[in-house]
């Protein structure tokens, strides 16, 4: 595989990822924007709740492109394996996953 073609499959699999943190911050907007926004000094954004009816539609994209980033990062790690070539590093799906499943759960710790 060329350079071109490897960049372009490298930067094709981090789409998932932002999407779930795009998502995640959607799932949690009617929660974490008012407090942004608080603490910011800008007074109450209640605009945000607009959104909490939907809090659970994003939740589930949320899951499902975490999985799918997940699935793909295993199978360029196995394709890679047993090709021996450099296996791709798992820093990008378990941090940008970490901070996705954070941005979820926030409603509920706040």
């Amino acid at each position: 595989m060329n350079n071109a073609a490897s960049n372009k499959s490298a930067s094709h699999s981090k789409v998932p990822l932002f999407a779930a943190v795009l998502t995640g911050s959607l799932a949690s907007a009617c929660c974490v924007g008012p407090f942004i926004f608080a603490a910011l000094g800008f007074g109450s954004a209640s605009f945000f709740i607009v959104l909490e009816p939907f809090r659970p539609l994003f939740a589930a994209i949320t899951i499902s492109l975490l999985l799918w980033a997940g699935w793909q990062y295993w199978r360029k790690r196995n394709i890679c394996l047993a090709q021996e070539c450099k296996a791709p590093n798992p820093v990008w799906v378990i941090g940008l996953g970490l901070l996705s499943i954070g941005l979820l759960f926030f409603p509920y710790v706040y």
